[in-house]
């Protein structure tokens, strides 16, 4: 199975420059915690909720802050013709919760941790 076969496509995304408010609702109003941030259409960086959750407890850290203050930079990425496993093994051994996927570098989708547990649920379902 590949990572095409489960990514989410398009991915939603954030600007660089948007608020942490902005990115927080739109997490909320789109039921998803992580989201790529991009500059135009290039990829730079990935934000999930918890992080935000975590720097608004941080003197000078407010909700106008820009995203791209609290955004993880050049984040792993994967492709869409990677195999899923290979995708599992980066999400555990980067402690990470999700992996923008980018093709001819353009981002073209995401795949998250639920992404693939819910892969490997539906396939041992099957046997």
């Amino acid at each position: 199975m590949r990572v095409k076969d489960r990514m989410s496509s398009p991915a939603i995304t954030v600007g660089a420059r948007n608020t942490l408010k902005q990115a927080l609702e739109l997490m909320k109003t789109n039921d998803i915690r992580r989201l790529p941030v991009v500059e135009g259409d290039k990829l730079v960086g990935m934000l999930v909720q918890h992080d935000i959750e975590t720097a608004l407890q941080k003197p000078g850290i407010i909700q106008q802050t820009p995203v791209e203050w609290v955004m993880t930079k050049n984040p792993l990425t994967v492709g869409p013709e990677d195999d899923l496993i290979f995708a599992a093994v980066l999400l555990r051994d980067y402690k990470i919760s999700g992996l923008p996927v980018l093709e001819d570098n353009q981002l073209i989708g995401i795949i998250t941790d639920m992404d693939i547990i819910q892969a490997f649920i539906e396939l041992y379902q099957e046997d």
